[in-house]
């Protein structure tokens, strides 16, 4: 398999992953000294990164990765597309769609997440049919 199939499939094993608050799957797939940077701006350590995925409110319907855009070099990559995120809380669902460039390293012959940015929702967004 490619580097950039590979980088695909640890792309949608992280969304399964947040999908189901499945928060020691995740840790594995993040490389150490992670930094998650949010739309407002803040970063966050992998530990608060990870508590927040335990602390999405409601219930999480899916989390999945589309339009994925792949570029390599040597040992580290770049990936980036749309995250599109529903949660049933009271009343009808709520979809987050949303851009992500996420920064991949090599380690130990596999790719991990070193820093990811969240992007805020662009204003005519709508999730896929």
């Amino acid at each position: 398999m490619n580097d950039e199939a590979q980088l695909a499939n640890v792309s949608h094993a992280i969304a399964s992953a947040i999908a189901g608050r499945d928060t020691d799957a995740l840790a594995a797939f993040l490389a150490p000294r992670f930094l998650y940077r949010t739309p407002g701006g803040e970063t966050l350590t992998a530990d608060a990164f990870l508590e927040s995925v335990r602390q999405i409110p409601g219930q999480i319907a899916f989390v999945r990765v589309e339009q994925l855009q792949i570029d390599v070099e040597g040992d580290a990559a770049i990936v980036s597309g749309i995250q599109h995120a529903q949660v049933r809380m009271d009343g009808p669902p709520i979809d987050d769609v949303r851009s992500f460039v996420d920064f991949f390293v090599r380690l130990e012959g596999r790719w991990v997440l070193r820093a990811a940015v969240g992007l805020p929702s662009a204003p005519d967004a709508r999730p896929p049919a």
